[in-house]
């Protein structure tokens, strides 16, 4: 688990797309944080210095596959 600390004006996907590469993951990043204060997940923008949780994800093996090489993940 890693933090994110944010800056003025972050939304969760934005932060999703900065930490993950696409906003696929906000949910995951919405609902670790939300576990942990759920009166964050009314918030739409944030103010700078917010420190949020950022679960780790691991690739779909399903799906690396299917991606056109310059999108998989280092080996």
């Amino acid at each position: 688990m890693a933090d994110y600390i944010t800056i003025q004006g972050d939304t969760w996907d934005q932060i999703a797309l900065k930490v993950y590469g696409g906003d696929v993951a906000t949910r995951d990043i919405m609902a670790e944080n939300g576990t942990r204060d759920p009166e964050l997940l009314t918030v739409w923008r944030f103010a700078y210095g917010a420190q949020l949780a950022v679960p780790e994800r691991t690739p779909d093996t399903s799906t690396v596959a299917q991606l056109p090489p310059w999108r998989r993940p280092d080996a």
